[in-house]
């Protein structure tokens, strides 16, 4: 199967905008970059994994420059950093715990439907 490249970068800022509901600003912010740089990596990665869809191909997600936060290579990480990571863990937790109660709520409304049609 084919596949198209997509670096951590560009994953990165689909993560942060479209599933962490980040803006531009505020993502760029976080990932250490200028906002135009942000929004390259933005565009980039929508096209790539548009065309993966619409053509079913595969992504392949590799390279990029990044450093990961609590690991060895950051062994003193400012207050900020740790600030930001944290407020972003809260965002992300918000959005999975919403995610649960919709899916949570549409299965209880199919198994009513099951039983109103038994």
């Amino acid at each position: 199967m084919q596949a198209i490249s997509i670096s951590l970068e560009e994953l990165e800022a689909v993560r942060l905008v479209d599933l962490l509901d980040l803006d531009q600003e505020e993502a760029a912010f976080f990932m250490g970059i200028s906002r135009k740089a942000f929004w390259n990596d933005l565009m980039n990665a929508r096209k790539k994994i548009s065309s993966a869809l619409i053509y079913g191909l595969g992504l392949k997600i590799e390279g990029g420059s990044f450093v990961l936060r609590g690991s060895e290579s950051t062994k003193d990480p400012d207050q900020q950093s740790r600030m930001n990571e944290i407020e972003l863990m809260k965002r992300e937790l918000e959005l999975l715990k919403a995610r649960q109660e919709h899916i949570a709520s549409r299965l209880a409304a199919l198994i009513e439907e099951e039983k109103i049609e038994s």
